[in-house]
């Protein structure tokens, strides 16, 4: 109970800090919310603007206007967007569900090429397949998401005619078209995502077998492959597991550009609108999950580990 403790105390003083960050940055960054909604329309007075402040609650004092955002988030109310004055909450709500398809697919495809490249290399280190996926690993974590994003689009829409550009279909409306349309943005995650994934896989399974259960193993008679995937694995994928939360905030991150290029109506493309139109009340809101997102998973990676770990369980951490 206090290891728990500990970690979600932690948790909330870090949302509680980028909650201040985020709000106080946006307030910083040029530009007014009220004009870029109305543009250069004329005949705009001066008190037309100050109402329009006014009804946004822009004319607040900064504290009072953290606040109100702040206690609203505890009512679900996160309040309207100063550019569409529609309901944050609802555009959160729309948006939400591609962003997390997204997101999953691409972890679990990226988890789906690292785990047996990794396991593969690992099993002659300093052969020939261990320099290949070493020098792989390395080009693809220097390898931008939306640079790849681009060449998937040349090749697989421009080129070949495969694959549809852009769109997006919800998964319960058309699963078969709604998977089609995740190819290129997963695989464009994916190829920035598991290299981290395989590179730290590698280097905990090289560590493994170089212990002296995996020598007694390999001495009993049992395969090298039985000592890489039953032995090894077992004991170098904690590590890696841990892994999975810092690579899962860098998907969410990644996803804003990708989400924005093949037209998925997600959280990136709010949160680049919003930014676009100076929309605080956007911007703010959907940094803020994001962000609470990423902190929630790494809470949870860091419960299991410690619970399925012993020698967490046997220290007083």
């Amino acid at each position: 109970m206090k290891f728990v403790a500990r970690r979600v105390a932690v948790s909330v003083v870090m949302l509680i800090a980028i909650s201040i960050l985020i709000f106080i940055v946006l307030r910083a960054l040029p530009g007014d919310p009220v004009i870029a909604r109305l543009g250069t329309a004329p005949g705009i007075t001066s008190a037309t603007l100050a109402r329009l402040r006014a009804e946004a609650g822009l004319d607040q004092p900064l504290f009072a206007q953290y606040w109100t955002w702040v206690s609203g988030i505890f009512h679900g109310n996160l309040g309207d967007s100063y550019f569409t004055q529609t309901s944050v909450s609802s555009l959160i709500q729309q948006s939400f569900p591609p962003t997390l398809e997204v997101t999953i697919l691409s972890i679990a495809l990226a988890v789906a090429v690292a785990v047996p490249a990794a396991a593969t290399a690992a099993r002659r280190p300093g052969g020939w397949v261990d320099r290949i996926v070493t020098a792989l690993s390395s080009a693809g974590m220097a390898f931008p998401p939306f640079i790849a994003g681009i060449l998937l689009l040349l090749i697989l829409s421009v080129r070949l005619h495969l694959l549809p550009a852009r769109g997006y279909t919800p998964l319960l409306e058309n699963p078969g078209e709604n998977l089609i349309q995740m190819v290129q943005p997963a695989i464009a995650l994916a190829i920035s995502v598991a290299p981290l994934l395989l590179r730290h896989l590698r280097n905990g399974l090289g560590d493994a077998l170089a212990t002296s259960y995996a020598r007694t193993a390999e001495g009993k008679g049992a395969s090298l492959s039985r000592v890489v995937w039953v032995h090894a694995l077992r004991n170098a994928s904690l590590p890696s597991f841990t892994m999975l939360g810092l690579v899962f905030g860098y998907t969410l991150g990644g996803s804003v550009i990708i989400e924005y290029m093949f037209g998925i109506s997600g959280l990136g493309s709010l949160a680049i609108n919003a930014a676009f139109h100076r929309d605080y009340a956007v911007l703010q809101s959907v940094v803020l999950l994001v962000s609470a997102l990423f902190i929630l998973v790494n809470l949870v990676i860091d419960l299991l580990v410690w619970r399925l770990d012993p020698r967490m369980r046997s220290s007083n951490v």
